[in-house]
Parts: structure tokens; C-alpha cells; sequence
């Protein structure tokens, strides 16, 4: 009988205690806010996953290339073949940090500053300006998407509604150009308009006057990307 009793009360606080563990467990668990999992791409080069941060990151270097074309039938390798045989680095004291074809048939050097680009341009254009077509890519300009405008704006009047109803802005010819628009899925068009990097600072953090509406100003930003991979600056095709 003792035995019984004994075993018995051991059971009970036996199942007590495993109840009050399940009770601060699921407690615990209340106050542990979830885990999030961060953003991972597919990585671009070797097997390590890369964050989405990590590409976003680091991309505000400033790049200066050009790109040649043959004006002939040289292929990318024959460019590359030209250009090690008519073009002394040395003596135009220029050190190129890529060098590399491209699928449409052109190649496209990299430097490190704008002078080493200006002096390979002369280089080349004096050694092989018959043979190749040179062209100095350039930074596009900034692209700012207005939000919501009203139904009587179009694409031809909206230059001159934004430049006469804004008139503390100050928009320079030439300095805002539109795009084109689209629609949201709430019916509503959004104008995209190429401008230069000073209109930009005066129009992005402001509402502007379009009418009888007061517009948000933002960047567009278009990113192409492929959907079986996941990478960027491609698309499936």
C-alpha cells in the first residue's frame, strides 16, 4: 500500500512537472519573436550563397570604359590580337583592369580613372582608328517616377504643367524629360522622366503641383532579372 502511494505520488509530479515544462515551453516560445531568414540569392561566382545586401552593396565605385567595335569583320579575339600589337600600355602609362568580349561582337576595356581612359582613347584612336570604332560609355542619367497623377496630364503637357505650377523649383531646359508612363493596378498612371542629377535633388524630396493634385516624387528604378536563376542584368532568354 505504501508502495502504491508512494509510486503513485511520484507519477503525479512526475506529470505536474512535465506539464508546467510544456506550459513555460510554449510560453517561451510567445515571447521569442520568430526567426526571419535573410534573402539569399543564387551566387554569381563559386558555390557560396550570396545576400541580397551583398550585391546591392559596394556597386557606387565609378566605372570608366570603353567599348570597341570593329569596323570591319574583326572578331573580339582579332580586337583583342590588334590592340596587344599596335597599343604600348607603357608608353601611354596606362594600366587596365579588364579586358573582355562582349556577345555582340564588341569589347569593352575598364581603367581606373578618367585620365588613363582619355590617353587609351588617344592611343588607340591614333594606332587603330581605321580598324576600330571607339565609343566612351557614359552615366545615364537618373529616372524619377511621379505618383498618381490626375487624368488631364498627358505626356505632351506635363513638362510645361511641372515647369509653370512650380515655379520655386526652377526646371531648366532640357533638363526634364519624359519617358513614358504606366499603370497601377489601381488604375492610376505614373509619368517616367529622365532628368540630370540637380533636378533630381530639387524634385525627389518634395510633392509637386500637377493640376489640381499634389504628386509624390520618387526614383525608378528598373532591375532586369532572370527568373529560372535568380541572377541580375539578365533575362531568361
Amino acid at each position: 500500500m505504501h508502495t502504491y502511494i508512494h509510486t503513485h505520488t511520484y507519477r503525479s509530479a512526475n506529470n505536474n512537472t512535465s506539464s508546467k515544462n510544456k506550459r513555460d515551453t510554449s510560453r517561451d516560445r510567445e515571447r521569442v519573436p520568430p526567426k526571419t531568414a535573410r534573402r539569399q540569392l543564387s551566387p554569381s561566382i563559386g558555390n557560396t550563397p550570396k545576400l541580397y545586401s551583398d550585391v546591392v552593396a559596394g556597386h557606387d565605385r565609378k566605372k570608366f570604359q570603353l567599348t570597341l567595335r570593329s569596323k570591319g569583320t574583326h572578331t573580339p579575339d582579332e580586337i583583342k590580337n590588334l590592340l596587344k600589337e599596335k597599343v604600348n600600355l607603357i608608353e601611354i602609362k596606362v594600366g587596365i583592369q579588364s579586358l573582355k568580349p562582349i556577345r555582340d561582337g564588341r569589347v569593352i576595356i575598364e581603367v581606373g580613372s578618367k585620365k588613363e581612359m582619355e590617353l587609351l582613347e588617344e592611343g588607340i584612336r591614333e594606332s587603330c582608328g581605321e580598324e576600330l570604332e571607339i565609343n566612351i560609355q557614359k552615366l545615364r542619367n537618373p529616372r524619377l517616377v511621379i505618383l498618381n497623377i490626375p487624368s488631364e496630364i498627358t505626356m505632351e503637357n506635363i513638362k510645361e504643367t511641372l515647369t509653370q505650377q512650380n515655379t520655386e523649383i526652377d526646371i531648366k531646359e532640357g533638363c526634364f524629360e519624359p519617358k513614358f508612363s504606366y499603370k497601377t493596378k489601381r488604375g492610376t498612371r505614373n509619368p517616367v522622366a529622365e532628368v540630370d542629377s540637380e533636378t533630381r535633388k530639387k524634385l525627389q524630396p518634395i510633392r509637386v503641383k500637377l493640376g489640381w493634385t499634389i504628386c509624390r516624387v520618387d526614383d525608378y528604378v528598373s532591375v532586369k532579372r532572370c527568373y529560372r536563376c535568380s541572377r541580375f542584368n539578365h533575362n531568361h532568354r
